[in-house]
């Protein structure tokens, strides 16, 4: 077997594959055989038919046969030998078939980026405050008396009431007193503090990491990431013009050609950071040997299938139907290795 790699931008290769034919003919000699033994040629017992036959009833299928058999013999050898990393599958073109030529065809691939790590233990990381403010609280309780407003009659129009701020009113919420809901509003802001300072750490890991990798990326998941973030994104706005319509219904709201263009760079932006991130955080993984057990993703499951309340075995049918099994394995993974640079970290 003869191949030679074509290196092209991002990430792609272009394989040309070379089979002699005397390799072409020992594969539809096999092929042949297995035919042979289930064949049903007129006048001729099943194994009796002869080769000539055989062509000419089954040419077709033994081209096809052949051709299923010696691509993917020949791909995970090229894999193998020229130490390849490929993402998904690879596209087969330029596919001959020759009892004289030989076998031929041009695969075009995909491989992960090369790229070596940077230093990622010990960064510097500042990390927001967590302190909760007592104009929060006050904020927070003033917003949930809005909340819980009354609209009463008043000289022809109506006029809201908001409830007083007192033990009753905390009752109402389902409290002892007003100083419990104070704590409780208290409690709440501080988890939301504490969420988004830690998220904020993540994010400046991330933005460390990503920062000066300078590499190239595959397209295909850079512009799947794209239209996922463009699909999000237009979700967003469409709930908000649908919000916007209801409150002004005469008004047309769109986004301006300028905003469009925008969304479109951003998105783009913010995929290849993305992408970016996901192989870095998978390099460090396999370095650091970090990975998720069977047992962990199972317990996961079952989290899940707690929350939806729906048998944990419906779940997992779900979950492999959908090809979201191993989705769900890397987050967890990527999780597991956010928590273990952030041990590494110099937190300030």
């Amino acid at each position: 077997m003869k191949s030679n790699i074509k290196k092209l931008k991002n990430c792609k290769k272009v394989v040309e594959v070379k089979l002699p034919p005397e390799k072409v003919k020992d594969e539809f000699n096999k092929v042949y055989e297995g035919i042979k033994k289930v064949a049903n040629v007129p006048g001729f017992r099943p194994g009796t038919a002869p080769r000539d036959l055989l062509e000419k009833h089954y040419n077709k299928a033994a081209r096809e046969e052949v051709i299923k058999n010696l691509v993917p013999e020949t791909y995970s050898k090229i894999i193998e030998e020229h130490k390849l990393d490929p993402i998904g599958y690879p596209d087969i073109t330029d596919l001959k078939l020759d009892l004289d030529e030989g076998f031929s065809y041009t695969a075009s691939i995909e491989t992960r980026p090369e790229f070596s790590l940077k230093n990622y233990k010990g960064l510097k990381l500042k990390k927001k405050k967590t302190e909760v403010k007592e104009e929060d609280v006050h904020k927070s309780l003033q917003t949930l008396r809005e909340a819980y407003a009354q609209k009463t009659p008043k000289e022809g129009s109506e006029e809201k009431v908001l409830p007083e701020l007192d033990d009753e009113f905390a009752k109402d919420l389902g409290l002892e007193n007003l100083d419990k809901l104070k704590e409780a509003v208290k409690s709440n802001l501080q988890h939301r503090l504490e969420q988004e300072s830690q998220a904020d750490l993540e994010m400046q890991v991330i933005s460390q990491l990503v920062e000066g990798m300078n590499c190239e990326l595959p397209d295909s998941l850079v512009d799947s990431e794209k239209e996922r973030l463009l699909k999000d994104a237009n979700s967003r706005i469409a709930y908000i013009q649908a919000m916007q319509k209801k409150q002004a219904p005469d008004k047309k709201f769109e986004l301006s050609d300028k905003e469009k263009e925008e969304l479109e760079e951003n998105s783009k932006k913010q995929a290849v950071r993305q992408v970016k991130a996901f192989f870095i955080l998978d390099k460090i993984a396999q370095t650091e040997k970090i990975y998720i057990k069977r047992e962990e993703l199972d317990k996961e499951i079952e989290n899940m299938a707690e929350e939806y309340q729906k048998p944990k075995k419906e779940i997992e049918d779900y979950l492999e139907k959908n090809h979201k099994m191993d989705e769900i394995a890397v987050n967890m993974r990527n999780a597991k290795v956010m928590e273990f640079l952030l041990k590494e970290a110099k937190i300030g």
